[in-house]
């Protein structure tokens, strides 16, 4: 495949993202950007870069070890001062549709990939914060656009292990409510501190009236962020790579060698084995409940939320693991 075909993986945060980023920088043929929107690319230095593998952080986080330090990628531009990142590409515009004009994203990306092609080598940008850009990705850059998901029930397991990923979310959700004001609207308490912030004088406005949330709440605010993330990006993809499906059956992990290797990239998947709970699914009213609240604000309350294409989700819903294929299909019906 020629340089100048880019792969695009759109993931979320605790989807074995790392894992996969680390297998595909083995091939030298590639040049692997680990998590491109990352809000700390904004104080990257050199000195940092060549310091070596976060070693204390990968093992807190469970990730993988890595031998250099994972944005060493970016160390050429960082040095030359041609990144072109800027902090407001982490969340800002975290909902982009097809259509709409992002000229800073568009020139940081192209510039990647352009570094890439500069070293001879094809870039593959592994994002955390691109579901709900991957259409505009999609329709501005040409090569493979790859949908990595995992089952909601463990992800969210997963997100318990460091607060970073909760309290970001969090902060995420209150920038897509701005603009699409009905997304969240069911979980009250939610609404509540959202209205409070949004009538405080200051940044840090403390008020007593103000009960913190509920785990169950927060899991509520999770799941439509979850749904309607995996709708855009399963929909713009050439294929699915589903971690579930990845951990657990030799097949599957076999056919997606073959699919990367179609891309022309060497991959070995056999020692994937992310955390996976027995009774990851639906199962519950409670939970059914909170699925299907979060199905009606997508495709009720904030259709603007749901960017999708019914007939590529039917497409790629046999390469999605039993959990995540049920909650997609529900979605995808009810639109």
């Amino acid at each position: 495949m020629s340089i100048n075909s880019p792969i695009f993986i759109h993931s979320w945060w605790r989807s074995s993202s790392t894992y996969v980023w680390l297998k595909l920088r083995q091939d030298a043929s590639l040049q692997c950007f680990y998590e491109p929107l990352h809000e700390g690319i904004s104080g990257l230095n050199v000195n940092a870069i060549l310091s070596g593998p976060e070693v204390s952080l990968g093992r807190m986080l469970r990730h993988p070890a890595a031998e250099k330090h994972n944005f060493f990628e970016y160390l050429e531009p960082v040095r030359s001062g041609t990144l072109r990142y800027t902090p407001d590409l982490a969340y800002e515009r975290y909902l982009l549709r097809r259509d709409q004009a992002d000229p800073g994203l568009f020139t940081y990306i192209d510039g990647l990939i352009s570094v890439a092609a500069g070293n001879a080598r094809r870039a593959v940008l592994c994002f955390c914060r691109s579901q709900m850009r991957s259409a505009w990705m999609k329709e501005n850059f040409a090569g493979a656009h790859i949908a990595q998901i995992r089952n909601p029930f463990d992800q969210w397991a997963s997100f318990q292990v460091n607060p970073y990923f909760i309290n970001s979310m969090m902060s995420l959700a209150l920038l897509l409510r701005k603009s699409h004001p009905g997304a969240f609207a069911h979980i009250e308490g939610f609404e509540r501190q959202a209205r409070a912030l949004s009538n405080s004088t200051g940044p840090r406005r403390s008020d007593p009236g103000l009960k913190p949330l509920s785990k169950r709440d927060v899991f509520r605010i999770y799941m439509v962020i979850w749904i309607a993330s995996a709708l855009q990006s399963i929909s713009s993809s050439d294929f699915v790579l589903d971690v579930d499906l990845l951990s657990n059956d030799p097949d599957y992990q076999k056919l997606s060698a073959r699919k990367f290797q179609s891309l022309g990239c060497t991959i070995d998947f056999s020692d994937c084995l992310a955390p996976h709970a027995e009774n990851s699914g639906i199962g519950s009213p409670e939970i059914k409940e909170v699925v299907d609240d979060a199905i009606r604000a997508i495709t009720s309350n904030a259709k603007s939320l749901a960017i999708f294409d019914a007939e590529a989700i039917s497409l790629h819903l046999p390469a999605l693991s039993p959990a995540s294929r049920e909650i997609i299909s529900l979605a995808a019906q009810h639109a």
